[in-house]
C-alpha cells in the first residue's frame, strides 16, 4: 500500500517537471541580433555634425597644434567639398587609422560611404584640400593613368614626370605638412599597371624608391595613400596579398546600423521625411525592428552569398523605414542582388525568418533546445541512426500493441457474439437449436484461436466455460421444435391432413412462432400449407 502511494506521488512530483522541460525544451532563443538592436537605440549616436568640437579636438591630435573652443578648422576640412552626414566614430576609427599608417586600402561594399569618408579623412589628415591628390579611376585607362600621374617620355625620349611624382617632389620640398593621394575605385583597373613595374615593386620595400635618366624618385615620410576599393563583385582587379603588401592593409567599412538610425533623426528634425510616416520613427519597436531588418538581411547576404553582397546605410534600404514597406524593403535587396549576378537566387521566402523574429518579439526559429539537438545531430551524421533505432523501437511497440489490441478485439468479438446469440434466443428471436448450433460452432473457433496462439489459454477456457453454460440453457428449448415435428408426423400417419388437424397445427405454429427463427418458422409453415393444399378444394391461403 504504502509503495502504491509513493509511486502515484512520484508521478505527482514528475509531471510537472516534464511539462517545465518541453516548456523550455521546445522555446524559441532570442536573436542576439535583436538584442543588439535594442542596445543600439540606447546608445547616443551621432553625425560629424552634431560633434564640431570633437572634430577639431582629432584635427588638433593629427597636427600637433593646440586646441582651441571655438575653433572650425577641422568641420570646415571634413564638410569639403560639401557637408556630409557621417557617423562621427566610424569615420573617427578610419582616420586614425588612415593617419597612422602610410598606406592604407579602404573598402566598402555599396552604400557604406567608402570614398565619401576617405576624401574627407584625406582632408583632415593633410590639413588642406589643396594638399590632397585626387584620382578618380574609371575600366579601360590604366595606361593613360600612368603616364598621367607617374610619368612617360617625351618625343626626345626623356622621362617626363607625372602628377604622382610632382606631388611627391611638392612633399619633400614642405617636410612639415602632410600629403594625402586618395585613389579612387582602384580596383576598376590594373594598380601594376597603374605604377608601373619598376614602381610597384619598389612598392614591396619599406623604403620606396626608383630612379629614371639618372633622377632618383622616392615616396616622401609625409605622404599617406589612401586606395578605395569596392567590396564585392564587379571589380576588374581582385585585390589579394600581393596588393595589400604593397599598397597596405586593408580597412574594411562594414554597413554601419549606428549612422543608418542617425541620419533617419537628423531627417526627421529637420521635416525631410515623409510626414504621413515619419510618425513610425517615434514608436521604439518599429525603430528597433526597422534597424534589426537592415543588420539581419547583411547577416543574411554575407553568410548566403558573401561578405561583397552586403548592402550598405546610404542604399535605399533607408527609405524603408515603416513597416508598411517590407516588401519594398524585400524587392530592394532582391533587385540589389541580382544587378550582382550571383551564383544562387535570394527568394522572398527567405526573409521569413527574420518576419519570424520580428512578429515573435526577437525569438528566432528552430532554435529551440530540442530543435538545436536535432540539428546537431543532423550536422555529426547521428540523426540517421538515431531515427533508424527510434523507428525500429516505434515498430516494434506498435506491433506489439497491434497484437494486443487485435487480441483484445477478438475476446470483444467472440463475447459480444455470444452474448448476441444468447440475448437473440431469450429475445425468441432465434431456436434454441440455432443458438445452440452457433454457440458451438464459437467454441469451435476459440478452440483454433487458442490452436494457433491467437488467443491465450486461459482466455480459452473462460470461452468455453461461457458458452458450457449457455448451451445448457437453452437445450431444453429444443423440445419446441421437436414436440412440432412430432404432432406433425403423428397428423400425417394416414397421409392427409383433414382441416381439424390443420386448425390445430396452425394454431401450435402460432404459440410458437416468436420462440422459433423466421426460417425455420417459414420451413413448418410452408410444410403445413403443402400438406393441407390438396385437401382445399380451390379455397385460398388462409396461412
Amino acid at each position: 500500500m504504502a509503495s502504491r502511494f509513493s509511486y502515484r506521488y512520484t508521478w505527482l512530483l514528475l509531471f510537472p517537471v516534464a511539462v517545465a522541460f518541453l516548456w523550455f525544451g521546445t522555446r524559441d532563443q532570442h536573436d542576439p541580433l535583436w538584442i543588439k538592436s535594442g542596445l543600439l537605440l540606447q546608445e547616443e549616436t551621432r553625425l560629424i555634425a552634431d560633434v564640431p568640437d570633437s572634430v577639431q579636438w582629432l584635427y588638433c591630435h593629427l597636427h600637433r597644434v593646440k586646441y582651441r573652443s571655438g575653433d572650425t578648422t577641422g568641420l570646415q576640412l571634413v564638410n569639403q567639398p560639401v557637408p556630409s552626414n557621417i557617423e562621427w566614430k566610424a569615420f573617427k576609427a578610419l582616420t586614425l587609422t588612415a593617419s597612422t599608417n602610410q598606406r592604407t586600402v579602404i573598402s566598402g561594399v555599396t552604400g557604406t560611404g567608402a570614398t565619401k569618408q576617405a576624401k574627407r579623412a584625406a582632408n583632415l589628415i593633410a590639413g588642406s584640400a589643396e594638399r590632397v591628390l585626387s584620382i578618380d579611376c574609371a575600366p579601360g585607362f590604366d595606361m593613360e593613368y600612368h603616364k598621367k600621374y607617374i610619368g612617360s617620355e617625351d618625343a626626345q625620349g626623356r622621362f617626363v614626370p607625372g602628377v604622382l611624382l610632382d606631388f611627391w617632389e611638392e612633399c619633400r620640398q614642405h617636410p612639415e605638412r602632410r600629403y594625402v593621394a586618395v585613389v579612387d575605385n582602384f580596383d576598376k583597373i590594373n594598380p601594376e599597371t597603374f605604377f608601373g613595374a619598376p614602381l610597384w615593386e619598389a612598392l614591396s620595400s619599406r623604403k620606396v624608391e626608383i630612379e629614371t635618366d639618372g633622377v632618383r624618385y622616392y615616396m616622401p615620410d609625409n605622404f599617406h595613400l589612401i586606395s578605395v576599393t569596392h567590396l564585392g563583385p564587379g571589380s576588374k582587379t581582385e585585390f589579394n596579398e600581393e596588393h595589400f603588401k604593397r599598397l597596405g592593409n586593408q580597412y574594411i567599412l562594414e554597413p554601419n546600423p549606428r549612422e543608418l538610425i542617425a541620419v533617419l533623426e537628423w531627417q526627421y528634425r529637420n521635416k525631410l521625411l515623409d510626414s504621413l510616416k515619419a510618425d513610425a520613427l517615434h514608436i521604439r519597436e518599429n525603430k528597433r525592428a526597422f534597424v534589426f531588418y537592415f543588420i539581419r538581411i547583411n547577416e543574411l547576404l554575407r553568410e548566403k552569398f558573401g561578405s561583397g553582397f552586403q548592402m550598405g546605410q546610404g542604399t535605399n534600404l533607408r527609405a524603408c523605414y515603416h513597416p508598411d514597406d517590407r516588401s519594398r524593403m524585400k524587392q530592394t535587396v532582391i533587385s540589389h542582388l541580382n544587378a550582382l549576378k550571383p551564383d544562387k537566387q535570394l527568394r522572398v521566402s527567405d526573409f521569413d525568418d527574420i518576419e519570424y523574429t520580428i512578429r515573435e518579439n526577437g525569438l528566432m526559429p528552430r532554435t529551440s533546445f530540442l530543435a538545436r539537438q536535432v540539428q546537431f545531430l543532423q550536422d555529426t551524421g547521428y540523426l540517421v541512426e538515431i531515427t533508424m533505432v527510434a523507428a525500429t523501437a516505434l515498430l516494434t511497440a506498435f506491433v506489439g500493441y497491434l497484437v494486443y489490441r487485435r487480441r483484445e478485439l477478438l475476446i470483444r468479438r467472440y463475447g459480444e457474439k455470444a452474448k448476441q446469440v444468447f440475448q437473440k434466443f431469450e429475445e425468441q428471436q432465434i431456436s434454441a437449436d440455432v443458438a445452440a448450433r452457433r454457440l458451438v460452432n464459437i467454441k469451435e473457433e476459440v478452440d483454433n484461436l487458442v490452436l494457433k496462439r491467437k488467443l491465450g489459454y486461459t482466455e480459452g477456457l473462460y470461452f468455453m466455460a461461457f458458452v458450457e453454460d449457455r448451451v445448457k440453457r437453452i437445450e431444453f428449448a429444443r423440445n419446441v421444435s421437436e414436440n412440432f415435428a412430432e404432432l406433425f408426423e403423428a397428423f400425417m400417419e394416414d397421409g392427409v391432413l383433414n382441416e381439424s388437424e390443420y386448425l390445430k397445427l396452425r394454431q401450435f405454429l402460432q404459440s410458437i412462432r416468436h420462440k422459433i427463427p423466421a426460417d425455420t418458422y417459414e420451413q413448418f409453415n410452408e410444410n403445413v400449407e403443402r400438406a393441407y393444399s390438396p385437401n382445399r378444394k380451390g379455397e385460398g391461403n388462409n396461412g
